[in-house]
C-alpha cells in the first residue's frame, strides 16, 4: 500500500461515515474482492448518470477526486453507488458523491470532482489530400474531437465533404473547414469535351477541347476540335458543355 492510497482506503473502508441517501434508479457497481477502483469502472458509472448525448457526440471524463487509482484491501465484495451528480456544463465539471457500502452497511462517502469535456465525431482525410483531389469515401475516417476547438466553419458530417475536391494540400486526420474544399471541377483544361447544342426536341453534339477548368454552371471556353472555331458553354455534366442559350426552365 502507497503512502498516497492509504488515507482514501481509510475513508473507504475503516472509518463509517453519514448515509447520504442514494440517487433513485442509480445503478451500483460492485468490486471483487482486493479488486482495485479504477478509472475506467468510474467513468462507467459517470458515464450513466449523466444525459445521453447525441449521436456523434460524447463526454470525456477526467477525474481529479479521488485519485486513482485506488487500493482496495477488502476480502469482502464492495458495493458503490454514484450519488448526487451535478453538472456544470458551462464550466465542464462534475461533482458528486460515491456511496460505499460493505454487507449492505456503508462504510463510507467519497467525494467526486473532474471534468467532463465535450467531444464530437467529425470527418477527416485518412492520407494527404493533394490540390484537386476528388475526396472519395474511402478517403474519409473519422477523429473525436473536443468540440470547443472546432472552428466555425469546420465540417460536421461526410456528406458535407463528400464529392467536392480540395482547395489545396491538407494532411490527413485534421478536422476539414468549409474553406478547404471547393466544388468539384467537372471539366479540366485540355479535356476533350461534349458540346450540347439544343433546340426543343432536338439535340445534337460535337467535340471540343476545354480551354479551362470548370464547375458545375459556369461557363468557359472551348474550340471545336472539328472546325477550330472557339466556343463557350455551360457546364452541365462531366464534360458536357452546353452551347448557346438554354432553353427556359432548363
Amino acid at each position: 500500500m502507497t503512502r498516497r492510497t492509504a488515507p482514501l482506503l481509510a475513508l473507504l473502508l475503516g472509518v463509517a461515515l453519514l448515509s447520504a441517501p442514494c440517487s433513485a434508479g442509480a445503478e451500483p457497481a460492485t468490486l471483487a474482492p482486493g479488486e482495485p477502483l479504477t478509472a475506467g469502472l468510474l467513468r462507467g458509472l459517470v458515464a450513466a448518470a449523466l444525459p445521453a448525448p447525441a449521436p456523434g457526440r460524447r463526454v470525456e471524463l477526467a477525474f481529479a477526486e479521488p485519485r486513482l487509482p485506488l487500493a482496495n484491501p477488502s476480502d469482502r465484495p464492495v458495493s458503490l453507488v454514484l450519488d448526487g451528480l451535478e453538472l456544470d456544463e458551462a464550466r465542464q465539471r462534475f461533482t458528486g458523491k460515491l456511496v460505499v457500502r460493505v454487507d449492505g452497511a456503508v462504510t463510507g462517502v467519497l467525494g467526486l470532482a473532474g471534468s467532463a469535456r465535450p467531444l464530437i465525431e467529425v470527418p477527416v482525410p485518412l492520407q494527404p489530400l493533394r490540390e484537386g483531389q476528388l475526396i472519395e469515401p474511402a478517403l474519409l475516417g473519422t477523429v473525436w474531437v473536443p468540440e470547443s476547438t472546432l472552428p466555425a466553419d469546420a465540417l460536421l458530417v461526410a456528406d458535407d465533404v463528400l464529392g467536392r475536391e480540395a482547395g489545396r494540400r491538407l494532411p490527413a486526420g485534421r478536422p476539414l473547414r468549409e474553406a478547404d474544399l471547393r466544388a468539384p471541377r467537372l471539366v479540366r483544361k485540355g479535356e476533350v469535351v461534349t458540346l450540347v447544342f439544343q433546340r426543343g426536341p432536338i439535340e445534337l453534339t460535337a467535340q471540343a477541347r476545354a480551354l479551362q477548368d470548370g464547375v458545375e454552371g459556369e461557363r468557359i471556353r472551348a474550340v471545336n476540335v472539328d472546325s477550330e472555331r472557339p466556343v463557350s458553354g455551360i457546364v452541365i455534366g462531366r464534360r458536357r458543355l452546353l452551347v448557346g442559350e438554354p432553353e427556359a426552365g432548363r
